[in-house]
């Protein structure tokens, strides 16, 4: 890896991913719900930071990580699709706030 490479894979940039988690007790910010989807935008250095930090906050909600799919940059996504209003607000959110920002969880039981 050239210097460049290394000083570019570095930088903070905001990343996109797709998590699906669960909640221990029904009840939580899930209402009855055990699990759910939602979209997660966060600055980040790499794909690992930006799940650490995702786990985290979702561990500040009573939440659980079950997966984290499709992470990217949110300039790689952006080259290959559009996203939908309420993302592109919730980019400008963590862009202000600094923090870790999800869209709307689609609550669901496990089978």
């Amino acid at each position: 890896m050239s210097k460049q490479q290394e000083q570019s894979s570095q930088s903070i940039q905001l990343w996109i991913g797709l998590a699906k988690v669960e909640q221990p007790r029904r009840n939580g910010v899930l209402g009855d719900a055990d699990q759910a989807f939602t979209n997660v935008i966060a600055a980040a250095k790499n794909r690992t930071a930006f799940r650490a930090l995702v786990k985290r906050a979702l561990t500040e909600l009573g939440l659980r990580l079950i997966r984290l799919e499709n992470a990217e940059t949110l300039d790689r996504r952006l080259s290959k699709y559009s996203i939908n209003e309420e993302l592109l607000s919730l980019v400008k959110q963590v862009q202000r706030q600094g923090n870790v920002g999800f869209s709307t969880f689609h609550a669901f039981d496990r089978e």
